[in-house]
């Protein structure tokens, strides 16, 4: 039975340019990031400090999908990215603030 509120969300770059799955707003009450062949570092849209390696993963709660950038953390070692997301509710946005 598939789950209407799940989405999964994959991306491998083809460059070093930074990148994030989504380019429209989703709203998520929670995310969780895995990282496949090579680490990533991952942050906002000016900075990917942060590094996840390879195998591992990050969560995130109450987050817009598309305000998080990654990038590989190695030149030219091709990250692939999956996102597991559940769809926030309306609620939930008006709770927060942003509907």
């Amino acid at each position: 039975m598939a789950l209407s509120n799940v989405v999964v969300f994959t991306h491998t770059a083809t460059d070093d340019n930074k990148f994030n799955l989504t380019s429209s707003n989703f709203w998520c009450r929670e995310v969780n990031i895995h990282v496949a062949n090579n680490a990533c570092k991952y942050g906002d849209v000016n900075s990917q400090p942060a590094q996840v390696n390879a195998d591992n993963g990050i969560s995130f709660q109450d987050v817009n999908l598309k305000d998080i950038f990654f990038r590989n953390a190695t030149a030219g070692a091709n990250t692939t990215i999956y996102a597991v997301a559940v769809k926030m509710t309306e609620g939930r946005m008006r709770e927060l603030g942003v509907l």
